[in-house]
């Protein structure tokens, strides 16, 4: 049985959205807890859970046992045409993409995603792959260092940030939570909004670890190459820079030509492959963010795939 205590954001609206039903198939990129896919399932749709995280596909493959709909594999949403294809699956009727870390990350203090709990500075989605945040502190200098906490925590004060942290590593390495923790509080002034920017370098280093910008673009880009005409993408987003690609995307993918205003005639013979269904972001109510507060911050972003987008494609 799936985890009743956890409440998937903006649930309804999602099921609104995708219009899940017997026979249909859809793509959860991000099974978590699996509360949105419950609900598919629920509507009588066909699952395809992907994860990252170890422990998300391990309860996905046990839900699984019981509920033959659900189908689950560990990989990356950016990887979702080969996914689909391993299932055997030549389309499908909706991709749900529910970005960020889950409840069930942060509260796990080996996976290092908080700084409230001591625990190795780790921050992978899959553990198993690729190199754990405190092995990156120690490879890239200071400038790199202030990038990353600049564009991807949009910290402003990223390079004496990043200097601290630098001069502490090489000091005594900083392979933990708790100690880049007491690193940017020895940075800071007492009067500083101290938990907000704990969490923009946090978030910054999580999102490097994991190349999740990059992840994302891919998947946006896949969902056009596997959801079927008519079929519809829905993508929830926490914070702005994942929003910003969203909405770019989207409006990019709305439109018949590419070109550059000073081009008269239309060279790059790009076709609309998207039509928008949200106007604009879809916030939780007041209701919702009382009872699950992780809703305040999300924003949804939904389209139906038009059928130039079988062109666009082959």
């Amino acid at each position: 049985m799936m985890n009743r205590a956890h409440v998937p954001v903006l649930k309804d609206e999602i099921l609104g959205l995708l219009e899940p039903g017997p026979g249909r198939r859809f793509v959860d990129g991000t099974f978590g807890f699996g509360g949105h896919s419950e609900a598919l399932l629920d509507a009588g749709a066909d699952v395809l859970g992907l994860d990252l995280d170890t422990e998300a596909v391990a309860a996905c493959r046990r839900i699984s046992t019981d509920r033959p709909r659900l189908h689950c594999q560990q990989c990356s949403f950016r990887d979702l045409v080969v996914a689909v294809r391993q299932e055997g699956w030549d389309a499908v009727d909706g991709v749900l993409l529910d970005l960020g870390v889950s409840s069930r990350q942060l509260d796990d203090p080996d996976k290092g995603f908080s700084y409230r709990a001591d625990g190795p500075l780790d921050l992978r989605f899959d553990q198993g792959r690729g190199e754990p945040a405190h092995v990156l502190l120690g490879t890239v200098d200071e400038v790199e260092l202030a990038r990353i906490l600049f564009e991807y925590g949009e910290e402003r004060g990223s390079r004496r940030l990043a200097r601290a942290i630098k001069l502490a590593d090489q000091d005594e390495p900083v392979r933990t939570t708790t100690r880049l923790a007491d690193v940017v509080r020895d940075t800071l002034p007492a009067s500083a909004p101290i938990n907000a920017i704990l969490s923009r370098v946090f978030q910054a280093l999580r999102i490097a670890v994991n190349d999740e910008l990059r992840a994302l673009e891919e998947a946006l880009a896949a969902t056009i190459a596997v959801v079927r005409p008519g079929g519809r993408i829905a993508v929830i987003s926490y914070h702005s820079l994942e929003d910003r690609r969203v909405k770019q995307w989207l409006a990019r993918e709305r439109r018949d030509c590419l070109c550059p205003p000073e081009v008269p005639v239309c060279r790059c013979g790009h076709a609309a492959t998207l039509r928008p269904i949200t106007r604009r972001a879809v916030t939780a109510g007041d209701q919702e963010v009382a009872t699950n507060p992780r809703a305040r911050s999300a924003r949804l972003r939904a389209a139906e795939v038009l059928p130039s987008a079988a062109k666009e494609r082959s």
